[in-house]
């Protein structure tokens, strides 16, 4: 199911489940992860493409989603400006040891571009100091104030799942 809200940074390709029956789909062959699971074992492929392209590999993406063969995916509605990058990017999230069939789906959807990263990695790019979250503030042009501000809500945020490792993950915020 493509979830397209206009409010969202973000278009979602859930499976219909997720939505009807708060169905977890970070989970490794039917079994939810724990935290530290997600953060060892959790990842994505990352796919660099104009909307349009995006919206298009978003559509035939969805019945593998639906099929539970492909987790879940995300994209960005529109380009972030704070990165100066010229492509939206989709997040296509599995587990590790899922992630060559999923880039067999993938590859047979038309995608020639390999490139892998664990949520820890994303997650550890978004703390204080990270390369995201400094790029992002820089490109806001916020003040050292504002920055602060966000630098302590991003730690919050992400520190929380590094150090709760037996709680079940329950899924990325939509």
């Amino acid at each position: 199911m493509i979830i397209d809200r206009p409010g969202s940074h973000f278009v979602f390709v859930l499976p219909a489940a997720h939505i009807r029956e708060r169905y977890n789909y970070i989970n490794f062959r039917g079994q939810p992860l724990t935290n530290r699971q997600y953060l060892d074992f959790w990842g994505k492929w990352l796919i660099f493409g104009h909307r349009d392209q995006l919206d298009d590999l978003a559509a035939r993406l969805d019945p593998f989603v639906e099929a539970h063969q492909v987790p879940a995916a995300k994209l960005d509605r529109k380009l972030i400006d704070e990165f100066g990058l010229d492509r939206c990017v989709m997040c296509v999230y599995c587990h590790f040891e899922d992630r060559e069939a999923v880039w067999d789906i993938l590859a047979g959807l038309g995608v020639s571009d390999k490139a892998w990263m664990f949520e820890r990695e994303t997650m550890e790019k978004w703390l204080p100091g990270g390369v995201n979250l400094e790029r992002w503030i820089s490109g806001r042009g916020l003040d050292a104030k504002q920055a602060d501000e966000v630098r302590r809500s991003a730690d919050a945020r992400f520190k929380r799942w590094f150090s709760c490792d037996d709680a079940i993950f329950t899924g990325i915020e939509q």
